[in-house]
C-alpha cells in the first residue's frame, strides 16, 4: 500500500509543486494550507509522514508541532521545511519531536531521500510488505564473488569509494549492495556544493564523475577532505571511463586522476556470461513479485541462446528483455521465436538509444518563442519515453534539476505517469 504523505505549506505554489512530484513517486499526497485545515485532515486521513513548514499565518509549525507531540502518543513522523533564515528554528525543533527537517528551496534529491529515510524508520516502514527490497548483484562465477567479498571489507569504512565500469553494468546496484548496512545511499543531484555536504547524514553516491565540472570536482575532494574520520558514511563516485579513458582528455581534476587507479571495476556482462541463466530467474522473480507480472520460465535452449547473445546494454538491457518477454504472453514456456523477436525490440530500443539523435520539423512561420517551445515539447517528450516515465531518469539524461522539470513539463502540457 502507498505511503500517504500530508503537505503543510501556506504557499500554494509549494503545496501542489510537491504533491505533483511525490505523487509522481507513488505516494498519496494530501495538502493543507494552514494548521486548522492540517488538523482536520490528520483526523481523517492518518498520514504515515507530515511535511510541515515553519513560518504560515495563524499559527507556526513549531508550535503546531508541539501541539501534535504534547500528548506523547503521536507518532506520527515530522519533517519541518525551513528556509535559509529558519534553519536553527528547525533544528530546534528536533527537539519537539521532528526528525529530519529540509531547506528551501528545496533539492528534490535531498527531499525525497528524507522521505524514503522518515517513512522507513517509521511505523509505516515497519509493515512486512512496506520494508525495502533491494535489487542485489546476482551470480555464482568467480568474479562476481570476488567482488561481493571486497565489498563485504569496504562496508566496515567510512572511506571514499571509486567505481568504474560500462553503462548498464549495475554500478548503482552494487552501490546499494555496499551500503546495505549503512542506511541505504542518496543520489547527488548536480545542484548543491560539495562542501556544504560533509559531514554526510547518509552515504552519498555520484552516478557519472564526467558529469561534473572541473570546480565541482574540486568542491568533491575537498568534501572527501573534510569528511574523512568525522563521518560513518561516504562518498560513492562512479564512471564509465577507465583510467585510461580519463588520462586521454582534460576534462578531470589532478586529484580525481590521481584517485582512480584505485577505481573498483564493475564487469560487462560479457565478463560473467556463466551468471546469465541465475540473472534470468532472478528478474523473473523480480519482476513478478513487484510488478505482478506473469511468472514464466526459460528452459535450458533459452538460456543457452541468451548466454551467447551480446548485450551491448548490459545489464540494463537484460532486465529490459526480461520485463517485455514477462509483458507479452501468460503462457509459462517461452519458445526461441518469441525471444528472437523480444531481442530485436529490445535491441533496437537499445541502439536508438546509443544513437541518440533526434529529428524534428518546426515550422518556420513560428516565431522564435514558439518554435524553441515546439522542440522543448518533442525533446522532452521523446526522453520522457526513453526513460520509462521516470524522473530521476529523465533528469540525469537532460541534465536539469528535477524541481525545474516538473515545473517546465507543466508548462508545455508533458505530464510523466504516476507510478
Amino acid at each position: 500500500m502507498s505511503a500517504r504523505i500530508l503537505v503543510v505549506d501556506d504557499e500554494p505554489d509549494i503545496r501542489f509543486l510537491l504533491k505533483d512530484i511525490l505523487e509522481d513517486e507513488g505516494y498519496l499526497v494530501d495538502v493543507a494550507e494552514h494548521a486548522s485545515a492540517a488538523n482536520e485532515i490528520r483526523r481523517v486521513s492518518n498520514p504515515d509522514l507530515i511535511l510541515l513548514d515553519i513560518w504560515m499565518p495563524q499559527v507556526d509549525g513549531v508550535t503546531l508541532l508541539k501541539q501534535w507531540k504534547s500528548s506523547g502518543t503521536d507518532h506520527c513522523p515530522v519533517v519541518m521545511m525551513s528556509g535559509h533564515g529558519t534553519v536553527e528554528t528547525a533544528v530546534e525543533a528536533t527537539r519537539y519531536g521532528a526528525i529530519d527537517f529540509v531547506e528551501k528551496p528545496l533539492s528534490m534529491a535531498k527531499l525525497l531521500s528524507t522521505v524514503k529515510a522518515a517513512l522507513a524508520g517509521g511505523a509505516y516502514g515497519e509493515r512486512p510488505e512496506n520494508r525495502r527490497r533491494s535489487e542485489e548483484p546476482v551470480g555464482n562465477s568467480r568474479i562476481v564473488q570476488a567482488l561481493k567479498q571486497r565489498m563485504r571489507e569496504l562496508r566496515e569504512s567510512s572511506e571514499p569509494v571509486l567505481l568504474t565500469g560500462p553503462y548498464g553494468s549495475g554500478k548503482r546496484i552494487w552501490t546499494d549492495f555496499l551500503c546495505e548496512t549503512s542506511g541505504g545511499f542518496q543520489i547527488y543531484d548536480g545542484a548543491e556544493d560539495f562542501r556544504k555536504l560533509a559531514p554526510l547524514g547518509t552515504n552519498l553516491y555520484i552516478e557519472e564523475v564526467c558529469d561534473l565540472s572541473l570546480e565541482q570536482q574540486s568542491q568533491l575532494l575537498e568534501a572527501i577532505v573534510l569528511n574523512r574520520g568525522s563521518s560513518k558514511y561516504r562518498f560513492i563516485v562512479a564512471s564509465r571511463l577507465s583510467y585510461d579513458e580519463m588520462k586521454k582528455n582534460n576534462q578531470f581534476d589532478p586529484g580525481i586522476l590521481r584517485m582512480w587507479p584505485d577505481a573498483i571495476v564493475i564487469p560487462a556482462l560479457d565478463e560473467h556470461i556463466e551468471d546469465i541463466p541465475e540473472m534470468l530467474e532472478y528478474y523473473v522473480n523480480w519482476y513478478s513479485d513487484l510488478e505482478k507480472l506473469p511468472y514464466r520460465h526459460f528452459g535450458v535452449a533459452a538460456q543457452n541462446l541468451l548466454r551467447n547473445y551480446h548485450w551491448s546494454g548490459d545489464i540494463t538491457q537484460l532486465k529490459q528483455f526480461v520485463k517485455a518477454i514477462l509483458a507479452n504472453s501468460e503462457s509459462e514456456q517461452i519458445d526461441l521465436y518469441e525471444i528472437e523477436q523480444t531481442l530485436r525490440l529490445v535491441t533496437a530500443t537499445a541502439d536508438m538509444e546509443a544513437g541518440n539523435k533526434m529529428q524534428i520539423t518546426i515550422d518556420m512561420g513560428l516565431d522564435l518563442r514558439e518554435a524553441r517551445e515546439a522542440f522543448e515539447r518533442e525533446y522532452l517528450s521523446r526522453h520522457l519515453a526513453l526513460s520509462g516515465n521516470n524522473m530521476t531518469e529523465l533528469a540525469r539524461r537532460v541534465g536539469q534539476e528535477r524541481t525545474h522539470l516538473y515545473r517546465k513539463l507543466k508548462s508545455l502540457g508533458l505530464q510523466s505517469k504516476k507510478q
